[in-house]
């Protein structure tokens, strides 16, 4: 086998070294540091109640955990010292909880989704449906359903596959077809697809929502908004005094300021604006491998040469650190396009600041 790859144009081996070792090593670097602050953020009182930060809290910790015990193997890899290539323990639990901690974390945000949905209706009763309490055993149902869906990864998966142009021998049983079938299958249907059709799904319905919403706002302020002037017989105007008056929403006669309705408007633009650059960012980074899961499925049977095979290695490998950037960036978009979420940040840096102050 060494003389056939030796062969080959390109050394695939040294590349996927080269890539696991560099790109690896940057993204765990970036997703250490930006989830640890996500977790220090999300735990700060303000959002302690808030149930879409819970979503969001638990999705941070097991992306902490996908990079931790995804990337630093793969790293390690890198250098020919991953001890999960040789250790059939090892490598099944790798594989495990890399797959189980992605489809985790990948769900909660589509569970904080069909939150943002609920709480955005004006139907009081849909409103009503989502609770800490449901949003908790949601967490609990996707977690238990987790070791369902992967659990065949402790049959299907072990060491000595030696994959053409990769230094890996941590892998889907070669000899046995149905595992690969099924190892490609669970992941593609429930890491990558379910959870993408349910973050566009409800991050659509949102956005009619908010919209329906505006919409409602606009008319109400427009149907308050008293006349400036009247007429008189011969077309002088006649100004009319102007009256404190409040807007009012439905038949609970509630205030409306138009500061505050600002102020919420631009928070569901915020919040929308967020939602959907998550789903833009997930999709982007899982649809190249969920293509390649699709693709070795539908060619599990055709005879490949040594070079296609080493090229299909390759290109999976790419698409599988792709996947880890949904365990990686969430921080730096929560930064970037949320004020509230920069302003607790900025706290927390602050406090910190004073308390190394106070110490020294």
């Amino acid at each position: 086998m060494a003389s056939i790859v030796s062969s080959l144009p390109i050394n695939f081996a040294l590349l996927n070294q080269t890539i696991n070792r560099y790109i690896s090593i940057v993204l765990l670097f970036f997703g250490i540091i930006g989830n640890i602050l996500n977790i220090l953020v999300f735990t700060r009182k303000i959002f302690r109640n808030n149930i879409c930060v819970t979503y969001f809290l638990a999705s941070t910790i097991f992306d902490f955990l996908a990079l931790i015990i995804g990337l630093i193997p793969r790293s390690l890899n890198g250098f020919n010292i991953d001890p999960s290539q040789n250790s059939t323990i090892l490598c099944k639990l790798k594989f495990f909880i890399t797959y189980f901690t992605g489809y985790t974390a990948a769900w909660f945000i589509g569970f904080a989704c069909v939150e943002r949905y609920l709480t955005s209706s004006t139907d009081v009763n849909t409103r009503r449906l989502i609770t800490m309490k449901r949003a908790r055993l949601s967490m609990i149902f996707v977690i238990l359903f987790g070791f369902l869906a992967f659990g065949e990864q402790f049959y299907c998966i072990d060491i000595n596959q030696n994959l053409f142009g990769a230094s890996q021998s941590c892998y889907q049983l070669r000899l046995n077809i149905q595992c690969q079938i099924a190892d490609s299958l669970m992941q593609f249907l429930f890491e990558i697809l379910a959870p993408t059709l349910m973050m566009i799904v409800f991050g659509s319905l949102t956005l009619r929502n908010v919209r329906r919403k505006h919409r409602r706002i606009n008319i109400i302020q427009t149907a308050n908004r008293p006349p400036s002037a009247a007429t008189s017989s011969n077309g002088i105007p006649i100004p009319i005094p102007q009256q404190p008056i409040n807007n009012i929403i439905g038949q609970n006669k509630q205030p409306l300021p138009k500061e505050v309705s600002r102020v919420a408007q631009k928070r569901e633009a915020q919040l929308v604006l967020i939602l959907f650059i998550q789903i833009a960012a997930f999709t982007i980074a899982s649809f190249p491998l969920g293509v390649y899961k699709l693709y070795s499925v539908a060619t599990i049977y055709e005879p490949k040469s040594i070079l296609r095979v080493s090229i299909e290695n390759t290109l999976f490998n790419l698409f599988v650190i792709c996947l880890f950037l949904n365990n990686t960036i969430k921080f730096y978009i929560y930064t970037l396009c949320g004020t509230v979420f920069r302003q607790e940040l900025m706290k927390l840096f602050y406090f910190v600041k004073i308390t190394n102050l106070l110490n020294n």
